[in-house]
């Protein structure tokens, strides 16, 4: 089943007197239960792009796809209702809330929506990720992988189809980047998750299903004679 469709996706920056072009006619689909990894220098326009699936930036033409509805040819309530339902986003930065403990921070997203907590799936993702004896502590009491683990059982915890991820690696040493693509493939696997991932971490393609690269704004296949680009 397709998830996600995006269509001729095109998206320009003004920078002074030059004119940038972010994504250059991008077209792509996400299927249940896939990893899609988008490899790209930064700068190439991943960041973009991921902005632009997930609801958060509007194109300046082409179409986001969304179960077979437009997304942005929604009004804005039913836009964000249909981000809300589908998808879900981990961010580099994480944004836990320091203040909070692992588990206010993960169970946020459903407070503020007003969903009752699923305690069967918390159980479950709590197991996969490997989190369940750090409920209790606080975002500054866990390492860099600890925390970013917290990230994706919030994102995961609010049943997205689809998960969009913006350089999950980026801040993590080797060893815990490692952990972290374990954990994704394992929540891949075991919970149906589809993720795109974008990175300019070579070692995701020993996980990933689908892989395209990303340069001067334009999509393509991945090709490994061509990784020069990274």
């Amino acid at each position: 089943m397709v998830i996600l469709q995006a269509h001729d996706l095109v998206k320009t920056y003004q920078n002074g007197s030059t004119k940038i072009r972010a994504l250059d006619k991008i077209s792509f689909a996400v299927q249940e239960g896939d990893l899609t990894v988008i490899l790209g220098k930064s700068g190439s326009g991943k960041s973009t792009l991921l902005d632009t699936i997930g609801g958060i930036e509007k194109p300046d033409s082409g179409e986001v796809m969304i179960n077979g509805h437009s997304l942005y040819r929604q009004k804005e309530a039913e836009r964000a209702r249909l981000r809300n339902q589908a998808v879900g986003y981990i961010f580099q930065a994480f944004n836990l809330i320091d203040e909070f403990t692992v588990l206010e921070n993960i169970r946020l997203p459903q407070d503020i929506r007003g969903r009752a907590y699923d305690m069967e799936l918390e159980e479950k993702i709590f197991s996969v990720l490997e989190i369940k004896p750090r409920l209790n502590f606080y975002p500054g009491q866990l390492s860099g992988g600890e925390r970013q683990r917290v990230a994706i059982a919030r994102a995961l915890l609010m049943r997205p189809q689809i998960v969009l991820a913006d350089e999950p690696t980026g801040n993590l040493d080797s060893y815990n980047s490692r952990q972290f693509m374990e954990f994704v493939k394992k929540a891949n696997a075991e919970l149906r998750q589809a993720f795109v991932i974008v990175t300019h971490d070579l070692e995701w393609l020993e996980i990933a299903a689908k892989v395209y690269y990303m340069k001067d704004g334009r999509l393509e296949e991945y090709d490994e004679n061509k990784s020069s680009f990274i």
